[in-house]
């Protein structure tokens, strides 16, 4: 049965490809309005779950849904479990209810590939974007299949990261970044150090600013489809991940304490810049770049798929929706599932 069949007459199925030939279903509604898409939506979720599960990601395009307010009603058809989470590393604004800007990084940097908090004691196993304005130039949310680069990084620097995990250090300053308030919804310490000793993170606090390092698998299997999958934030959280370059090299020449985030192989280790190449190597060979119109709304596996986002010119909004909470304690304890050994 062809994709069109599945999903039925009213919509219509094209892919975009990446570079390593991973494909991602963008599906348009052939004709109607905000309401029609919606009633789409509430009898075809079912299928459109199954496909985002094998395909990693999912473009709806053409809907008609114009604000926060679609945007809210869409995933809420789809995915009604929303989740929140501690341990926030980027900077957002609520927008409404759950919805929330997506990260608000300077517009002319990077933001390298990632699965959204894969470095803590929990995520969302499903992402919701939502473009109300296209930027004038660049600004795409590029995916890459987390299966396909774990398939692409070396025998070795695979085996080095299932032996020893990812150790990540981060400093909350409340300057740059995320303060430690914001990313633990409280402006109580003694709150904040009761909740890492419980996730097993080591939390110092130093002239009443956080540093934290915790531990995480660098691999893990998928809990619905089994498969491996590279699921971890050594790469984005490694100072030298960083771009551009002039960057990086300027943050090299600072000591590693003034760092807001760092990583190492989980014994401490310092992982060796040929394996932070090698990782951003997997990841661009990987890419799938699609350019954003007003009213696209992509679904994320983000066990399955990571993201990252282009340097961009003029305005841009992309919105923001987690849903479906899975926590690292419960997955890795499954027989069937968790690291990947």
């Amino acid at each position: 049965m062809s994709r069109e069949q599945r999903f039925g007459g009213q919509v219509s199925v094209s892919h975009v490809a990446s570079k390593g030939r991973w494909k991602m279903p963008v599906i348009s509604l052939n004709g109607g309005g905000r309401e029609q898409g919606l009633a789409w939506l509430r009898d075809a979720a079912p299928e459109l779950l199954v496909e985002l599960c094998a395909s990693g990601a999912v473009l709806l395009r053409g809907f008609g849904w114009k604000d926060a307010a679609d945007f809210s009603r869409a995933v809420e058809t789809l995915s009604p479990n929303i989740a929140q989470f501690d341990e926030e590393s980027s900077p957002r604004r609520a927008v409404s209810g759950a919805v929330w800007t997506s990260t608000e990084y300077p517009a002319a940097y990077p933001i390298q590939f990632h699965n959204e908090y894969s470095y803590s004691a929990a995520w969302p196993m499903r992402l919701f974007f939502f473009c109300t304005r296209p930027a004038e130039r660049g600004g795409e949310t590029p995916l890459a299949d987390s299966r396909r680069v774990l398939d692409r990084i070396s025998d070795g620097t695979r085996a080095r990261f299932e032996r020893s995990g990812v150790l990540y250090q981060r400093r909350f300053s409340s300057n740059l970044g995320v303060d430690w308030r914001h990313a633990f919804h409280t402006d109580d310490p003694a709150e904040v150090s009761a909740k890492c000793e419980a996730l097993g993170i080591q939390a110092t606090w130093e002239g009443g600013e956080l540093r934290t390092r915790q531990s995480g698998e660098a691999v893990v299997r998928h809990p619905q489809t089994r498969e491996q999958t590279w699921f971890n934030h050594a790469f984005i959280f490694n100072v030298r991940s960083l771009e551009p370059i002039e960057l990086r090299e300027a943050l090299l020449l600072e000591s590693e304490d003034k760092l807001l985030t760092n990583t190492f192989y989980g014994d401490g280790e310092p992982i060796e810049d040929r394996v932070i190449e090698e990782l951003r190597r997997a990841y661009a060979d990987e890419a799938l770049l699609f350019p954003w119109r007003a009213g696209d709304l992509l679904m994320i596996d983000n066990m399955l798929c990571s993201h990252a986002r282009s340097p961009f010119r003029g305005a841009r909004q992309v919105l923001t929706v987690m849903t479906d909470k899975v926590w690292r304690k419960d997955l890795l304890s499954h027989p069937a599932i968790g690291a990947a050994s």
